[in-house]
């Protein structure tokens, strides 16, 4: 009988040195009843990283910008006959009851998402479930919850296939691809939990958002962006949103390096979610 779950990932060239932990924690899960989707975005040869291990896997070709190979992805699990998605980022690994537990909780929610561990390059735990202690995420998650950050993430988050929107694009512009498209799910009145009880050991790297480093003037920039696009796009799906577009919009001409500074110590956050510590 065709399995009923897909854990799904994007695998990039930049990812594959940490591709073989990855791999190593799937390979040993709780419950092993799950198809590895596998969406390459320029892997050379990518089935001889995949020659001695047991997992049951599809690969599926992606190319183009993070938009466009994002919309290429959820256009095929739309299409699938998938009914529970696993998501998971490459450079991370996971506890070994993730797949196990995520398939319970989606009897009961239509997203779950997970607490994460924070690990160094070399794998040292440098944090303990990092969101455990967030009264954001005690109560009734809903839109509301992620309109000035974001803990729903493309690596920490399972779904039912069910609730993804009917056509899916991202716009070119949109970095926060997870961000925006669960912002969009969560228009419609949608069961969304968290869980501590498995978790994802998000490995710090400096590609990472959420973490130990400080925020450098150069990163809250691309961080201040990164959210006017999120909001400009969301507001013309989600008209309420266009105050926050025009909000950031104003302050993008002002965003000087003291500007930031008065930011960065106003949103000192114990353990930020994505995004939280760039708000006005």
């Amino acid at each position: 009988m065709m399995t009923e779950t897909a854990f799904c990932s994007v695998i990039f060239p930049a990812n594959l040195i940490y591709f073989k932990d990855f791999l190593d924690s799937l390979e040993q899960q709780t419950d092993s009843d799950f198809i590895l989707l596998l969406f390459n975005d320029g892997v050379e040869n990518l089935t001889d990283y995949l020659k001695e291990s047991s997992l049951n896997y599809k690969i599926i070709n992606v190319k183009g910008s993070i938009s466009e190979t994002r919309t290429q992805l959820f256009e095929y699990l739309k299409k699938s006959t998938f009914e529970k998605i696993i998501f998971g980022d490459t450079d991370d690994y996971f506890s070994l009851n993730r797949v196990e537990d995520c398939r319970e909780f989606l009897n009961k929610f239509d997203i779950i998402a997970n607490d994460l561990i924070l690990v160094s390059e070399k794998k040292e735990v440098l944090s303990e479930c990092y969101w455990k202690d967030r009264q954001e995420l005690r109560g009734l998650i809903n839109l509301e919850s992620i309109k000035f950050f974001n803990f729903l993430g493309l690596g920490n988050t399972a779904i039912n296939r069910k609730i993804l929107p009917e056509s899916i694009f991202f716009d070119p512009n949109i970095v926060a691809i997870d961000w925006f498209l669960y912002s969009i799910i969560l228009k419609s009145k949608i069961k969304v939990g968290f869980t501590s009880s498995s978790f994802i050991y998000y490995r710090q790297h400096g590609a990472n958002i959420v973490g130990r480093k400080e925020l450098n003037f150069e990163d809250f920039k691309k961080g201040f962006t990164v959210k006017l696009n999120h909001y400009s796009n969301l507001a013309r799906v989600i008209p309420e949103f266009q105050y926050l577009a025009t909000q950031y919009l104003d302050f993008m001409d002002s965003l000087t390096e003291s500007n930031y500074k008065k930011i960065i110590q106003k949103n000192k956050i114990q353990n930020p979610f994505w995004w939280e510590e760039i708000q006005l």
